[in-house]
């Protein structure tokens, strides 16, 4: 009976620390409860053999991925027009997948590090990278809630210009492996792992005010639309000319401010039905102004016959970039079709749209060279950083009215917000619904509109030159250790074997 109950007592306790771990995010920002709710999953791995740290690690995934993206329900119930068995079948298997990331680590913790409380301080924080970094890539990736993130405003932030949010995130293990050591171990490693546990925090914290890059010239006025269409009116043709027209109300104000940005898709017609009319007459009165406008749109490309997700900058000329990794479920559809045809998440009228070139020119706006990423590719450190160190400034623009009322949209936000730490650039980020806000190069704040509301955010932003580590190197130099210390725990287990 002692042996159920503490069977049963492991995988709840690991449920409720992956459930904590979420409110280290946005919108709670907790940040300190991320490394407490990490050792609590350490601690109940204690004296665990593979099988049964497996477990401990899923109930811990079911916990953080069952809380932390509940929020994909709405998205395929509510605006991706599925039955509520359908939706709450597929959030339940995303769910479940995604909590086998943490069950593998988990596993592999236990049996790489064995009983050994010195060698969890690489082989835990190491496992955490390869899953993390695993769940970038397969199904062309969904790292939300990479752990890293939790970092944003935390006082590990310092290094993401260094090592990006995956050498966060295993700092933040690292930490908790550090605890747990601090905790069990005796002797005088003790002393050694406390001060380099202090040394760590507060060198993050210091970190956070260096500048690893330069201004590149004055000041740039700039403004952002958030026009706070419901999801459900977007694509609705009988609202279209509500909807350009109070994008027009919205921008005829702004006119001569040099850089305008609306939200992805924001028009709701496709390009070339606006492109003589609507479009022109724009073009005209922002050119006259000296002012160029960015904003979302789809369009046709006739030689690949395909819909593109995109974005139009108009100045004296017109300048596209085309979304580069589109959203599996929402723009594109790798699934059976009689599950096709049942959902479509985004809710938009054209499925299985094409990609963009992988290195397209740099839009430029004001002469300025500018990285521009739509929704979805915010979350992908790596690709933002192919447009660096020749981008100026970073521009996002999203629709995050899909998300719903939900949290998803603080969560998104956090998450491009990242990229102006990692990157030493301003950021403006313009979304239909929130959050819009201006983001400086050491990743404050500067300026944000309340969600569910029509609005206009005003501000400067400074471009800027120079690259931080993060941008010269990637992930590299995180991947080379995370190699390095699982193969040596496979080499110090090994010999322990024989």
């Amino acid at each position: 009976m002692r042996l159920i109950h503490q069977g049963f007592l492991r995988p709840l306790g690991a449920l409720m620390a992956g459930a904590v771990l979420v409110l280290a995010f946005a919108p709670w920002q907790w940040a300190w409860l991320a490394p407490l709710a990490l050792w609590s999953l350490l601690f109940l791995l204690r004296d665990q053999d593979p099988r049964r740290a497996f477990g401990i690690g899923y109930a811990f995934g079911l916990g953080q991925f069952g809380f932390g993206v509940s929020w994909v329900f709405v998205s395929i119930h509510e605006h991706g027009n599925a039955g509520l068995s359908l939706a709450l079948l597929l959030t339940g298997l995303l769910i479940g997948l995604l909590a086998l990331f943490p069950a593998l680590v988990t596993a592999v913790t236990a049996w790489l590090g064995g009983r050994a409380p010195g060698r969890a301080l690489w082989v835990f924080p190491a496992a955490w990278v390869a899953g993390e970094w695993i769940r970038t890539w397969i199904f062309t990736g969904f790292p939300w809630l990479a752990v890293g993130y939790t970092q944003t405003d935390g006082p590990l932030a310092g290094f993401a210009p260094l090592f990006g949010v995956l050498g966060l995130g295993a700092l933040l293990v690292g930490t908790a492996a550090s605890l747990e050591f601090l905790r069990t171990a005796q002797g005088r490693w003790r002393l050694g792992v406390l001060l380099a546990l202090v040394f760590l925090w507060v060198a993050g914290f210091a970190l956070r005010f260096h500048a690893w890059t330069q201004p590149a010239g004055p000041a740039v006025a700039v403004a952002l639309v958030q026009g706070n269409i419901p999801q459900e009116d977007k694509w609705d043709q009988n609202r279209a000319d509500q909807i350009l027209q109070r994008y027009r109300e919205l921008t005829e104000p702004l006119l001569g401010t040099p850089i305008i940005v609306w939200p992805e898709a924001a028009l709701p017609q496709v390009y070339h039905e606006l492109a003589g009319t609507y479009l022109t007459r724009l073009q005209i009165a922002a050119a006259a102004a000296g002012s160029e406008i960015v904003l979302g749109l789809l369009r046709f490309d006739p030689e690949r016959r395909v819909y593109l997700n995109s974005v139009l900058a108009l100045g004296l000329d017109r300048q596209f970039y085309d979304k580069r990794h589109l959203v599996p479920f929402g723009e594109y559809f790798p699934v059976p079709d009689f599950v096709r045809h049942q959902m479509q998440v985004l809710d938009m009228p054209y499925s299985d749209l094409g990609a963009g070139e992988a290195q397209p020119e740099l839009l430029r706006l004001q002469g300025l060279p500018v990285a521009t990423f739509i929704c979805y590719e915010a979350v992908f450190g790596r690709e933002v950083i192919r447009d660096l160190p020749a981008a100026q400034l970073l521009v996002n623009v999203s629709n995050d009215a899909w998300f719903g009322r939900s949290f998803a949209p603080y969560q998104h936000f956090q998450i491009a917000q990242m990229r102006a730490v990692e990157t030493g650039r301003d950021l403006l980020r313009a979304t239909n619904t929130g959050i819009t806000a201006l983001v400086d190069a050491m990743g404050w704040v500067q300026g944000q509109l309340s969600p569910f509301e029509v609005g206009v955010l005003r501000g400067e932003v400074v471009p800027r030159t120079g690259a931080t580590p993060y941008v010269r190197w990637g992930d590299w130099p995180v991947l080379v250790w995370m190699v390095v210390s699982l193969a040596l725990a496979a080499g110090f287990r090994k010999r322990g074997a024989s």
